[in-house]
């Protein structure tokens, strides 16, 4: 057996390929592959510098450990979810393709049959975790990455540029022998375990959900406390109609009227319209 080396392992999976057409399964694994080099370019990743096998619905890269892993992860961050939107906007229902992404390192050897070794395989089981496949499933995003614990603690928790330790959330994979496998998942509409929109329902409607009436001078005084007198009116101000400028006038027939002349045109009128600014048409 040849002796393994060190590499990164990055996999990408398309969600609910199994129910897709002949015709759909073919677009989707060329959005794949359009999707895996635009996320390598990102990262400054070299032709040179990665080898891919094909899994049908996914694929899996082995990458050479001179990459930096901090680029690759703001590439599945970034780039990653921003072509996946693209192209899904021109696509047909049938042919939008939603991924789960992990990226891994460890030991791996190449023999003529491809790559082995058991990091790959803990790989492949982060991939296959039940709360991947569900956060994926929950989230509006088209992509969600899970890092290994090697990864996390390495590169993750150290927050490097452009990656935030905040929004990645632990995981847990079984193996068939009974063993625990602990991933994290990158999901930033979470806080301490709970979605957002369940904190936001939990804290009750912000001011911009509320009624104007709830966002006036006596809602906003604390409790207690008399609401402050409400604010004298405004000025006369400066209007533009038809042309010509008005400094707290109105035309009337060709009559500029700046004192209190009454118009209308019946008892129920007389004073309610005072020349204040408006104009009557």
């Amino acid at each position: 057996m040849p002796e393994p080396s060190n590499k990164t392992i990055l996999l990408m999976d398309i969600e609910g390929s199994g129910g897709r057409l002949d015709n759909e399964q073919a677009v989707i694994r060329r959005m794949l592959y359009a999707v895996l080099r635009e996320t390598l370019s990102a990262a400054s990743v070299e032709p040179t510098e990665y080898r891919s096998e094909d899994r049908g619905d996914g694929v899996f890269v082995l990458i050479e450990p001179s990459v930096p892993k901090p680029a690759l992860i703001r590439a599945l961050l970034t780039a990653t979810p921003m072509r996946l939107i693209s192209n899904n906007r021109l696509a047909a229902a049938g042919a939008q393709v939603r991924l789960r992404l992990v990226l891994h390192t460890g030991e791996v050897a190449m023999d003529e049959f491809g790559a082995v070794g058991a990091d790959l395989v803990h790989a492949f089981r982060l991939l296959d975790a039940p709360e991947l496949r569900e956060a994926l499933r929950a989230t509006a995003e088209p992509s969600v990455l899970c890092v290994s614990e090697a990864v996390y603690q390495g590169v993750v928790r150290h927050a490097h540029h452009g990656i935030r330790p905040e929004f990645f959330h632990p995981l847990t994979a079984g193996t068939k022998e009974g063993v625990e496998l602990t991933g994290w998942y990158h999901d930033p509409q979470v806080r301490d375990g709970i979605p957002a929109a369940s904190q936001a329902a939990g804290r009750g409607a912000g001011p911009a959900a509320q009624g104007p009436a709830a966002q006036g001078p006596a809602a906003q005084a604390p409790p207690g406390d008399q609401a402050p007198p409400a604010q004298p009116a405004p000025g006369p101000v400066l209007h533009a109609t038809t042309g010509n400028f008005f400094l707290g006038a109105t035309r009337i027939a060709g009559d500029a009227v700046a004192g209190d002349k009454h118009v209308g045109t019946g008892p129920d009128e007389r004073g309610t319209r005072r020349a204040s600014g408006g104009t009557d048409r």
